[in-house]
């Protein structure tokens, strides 16, 4: 409405820019002079009010994409926590009473094997490319924080584990750290990629989903080993899934869009060194102590099982 009636006012001070100014009518041109300031003026008015319209029509539909936004970020986010809890719901229900029996320990190691895999997996195959596949991240600091993840781990199993259940416990807890730091890179990659485009945040949430369904296992393997029960496991699940909510947050509080640099140089190494101490330093030594050969054979086919699933979705995340 307003940019036709701004048209037709142009069309008014064309055809009255046509009469000139020296007639019988208004020699003097004082009539001609105050209609086209008169004129001016209200088309000057109409344009000032058509800008104000466009600017709040603009901040109403930046609000509207940011709420949309916000609304799919926590989508996301509920897809991550549900990746934590899903393993105790295809445990059996006596399953605390099943792993104190040799066959249920025999379980729990493969299971634990199968930790081990997609451990190393996740570190050689996902986190440490990842870092490496930034060009703007310098490798020696990289390789440094990986470093001091390993030590981390190790210097707080040191002082804290003085017997063998309180270095599984421990274990337990270093585990909970790390993937509470690796779901807070997930969480800022979903919410920053919805700041991106809906699209492009709905890919990137679905392929985290299904590179995690396999490490939320491993993880709750782990917890067992610690002699968490079902419902202590899931507290802990979700007290790591929280990670990936703060890390959404960050992402839209801040604007953050996909990843971070400094989420790729010193989050994802510090992660992939404590995997690495838990896997190798904490987890394997316990397995390695199987004397049953065809139980060895049927760990050592868990945890190439674990390798390779890590390696394929790794495969389909990148894509």
């Amino acid at each position: 409405m307003f940019l036709t009636t701004f048209k037709k006012t142009g069309e008014i001070l064309n055809t009255r820019n046509e009469i000139p100014p020296d007639t019988l009518i208004d020699p003097d041109g004082r009539v001609v002079a105050f209609s086209r300031r008169f004129e001016e003026k209200y088309a000057e008015e109409l344009q000032e009010e058509r800008e104000l319209l466009e600017r709040i029509a603009k901040k109403y539909r930046k609000e509207l994409v940011l709420w949309d936004t916000y609304l799919w970020t926590v989508l996301g986010c509920v897809c991550i926590v549900a990746c934590g809890i899903v393993p105790a719901f295809i445990l059996p229900h006596d399953f605390t009473n099943f792993l104190q029996s040799k066959y249920g320990r025999q379980s729990l190691h493969l299971l634990l094997s199968f930790a081990v895999g997609s451990l190393i997996g996740d570190v050689f195959l996902h986190l440490l490319p990842a870092v490496w596949a930034d060009n703007q991240v310098d490798r020696l600091t990289a390789g440094v924080w990986t470093t001091v993840g390993v030590l981390f781990c190790f210097m707080l199993e040191k002082l804290c584990a003085t017997s063998e259940s309180s270095q599984r416990r421990m274990c337990a807890i270093l585990n909970l750290i790390a993937n509470f730091m690796d779901n807070f890179t997930h969480g800022l990659a979903i919410g920053g990629s919805f700041l991106m485009d809906t699209k492009l945040g709905l890919l990137t949430t679905f392929s985290i989903v299904i590179h995690e369904l396999p490490h939320e296992i491993s993880d709750f393997a782990i917890l067992l080993r610690a002699d968490f029960n079902r419902w202590s496991a899931v507290k802990a699940q979700l007290l790591t899934a929280a990670g990936g909510a703060l890390g959404a947050c960050a992402a839209l509080f801040f604007h953050i869009e996909c990843t971070t640099n400094g989420a790729s140089q010193n989050i994802l190494p510090f992660t992939a060194g404590s995997f690495i101490n838990i896997a190798l330093a904490q987890i394997l030594p316990e397995l390695m102590k199987e004397t049953d050969s065809r139980q060895n054979i049927l760990q050592w086919m868990c945890f190439l099982v674990g390798i390779m699933l890590m390696g394929v979705l790794n495969q389909f995340h990148l894509d």
